[in-house]
């Protein structure tokens, strides 16, 4: 078996015993506790419980010119004509951007005698018990959890998007008032430049902001006047 079969093997094996009871915040940072069992693969009845923390920010909207750049970033040139098509149809789809943080400090973890199917009902007691609104007890496989972690945390965030896009919609921040670019972009970017303000490195982060979204040209007038204000 290759490593990319391995990978799609890891990821088709994950078992959620148990999942969080709520989804991702809509205008905050949401930490998901997980434990994560797996046999060990030269130990016949021991299993190994790793425990830690995924911190998901506050979704972001983002523009379909950010999207697409993106896209073609990441695919092959054989995509490229397909994408570039998406660019006469894109003023009407709006995009949320999830920022996940697997904080490795935080990891621990220990090795037990039993079945993997007992002990992880155990796991999954003891987290109801402690209140696990946000706690996550999975299955996967040893040598390859981190892709079993990923496999989770990509089904999170299919399942707290459509709730994210309502509360967003509810607030006019999908809404676009030019049918561009949605209102909540406008509001982050607008918060940018009040933030940037005598703050080079800042100014200069916006601006790489501004480029990524396909915004430069419309803010450059003030993005320039911000720059040479933070340089004296």
């Amino acid at each position: 078996m290759d490593d990319r079969d391995k990978i799609w093997y890891a990821a088709r094996a994950t078992q959620v015993v148990s999942s969080p009871k709520k989804v991702l915040e809509t205008f905050g940072a949401t930490a998901i506790q997980y434990h994560l069992l797996s046999d060990l693969l030269d130990d016949v009845g021991k299993v190994r419980i790793r425990r830690g923390k995924i911190v998901a920010e506050r979704p972001q909207v983002i523009t379909p010119s950010y999207y697409i750049n993106q896209a073609l970033e990441n695919f092959g040139k054989e995509a490229e004509q397909y994408i570039e098509g998406l660019r006469h149809t894109a003023a009407g789809m709006r995009f949320l951007q999830y920022g996940l943080k697997f904080r490795k400090e935080e990891h621990s973890e220990e090795v037990v005698q039993g079945d993997i199917g007992e002990v992880a009902d155990q796991v999954s007691a003891d987290v109801h018990r402690d209140d696990g609104t946000l706690s996550a007890v999975l299955i996967g496989v040893d040598d390859l959890w981190e892709i079993c972690l990923l496999k989770f945390v990509g089904d999170v965030v299919q399942t707290s998007a459509p709730h994210n896009f309502r509360e967003l919609s509810d607030r006019g921040l999908l809404d676009s008032s030019d049918g561009h670019v949605p209102n909540a972009v406008r509001v982050e970017i607008e918060s940018d430049f009040r933030a940037a303000q005598g703050h080079y490195d800042q100014t200069q982060l916006l601006g790489q902001k501004l480029k990524k979204y396909g915004l430069f040209e419309q803010y450059e007038d003030r993005f320039y006047a911000l720059l040479r204000a933070a340089k004296r």
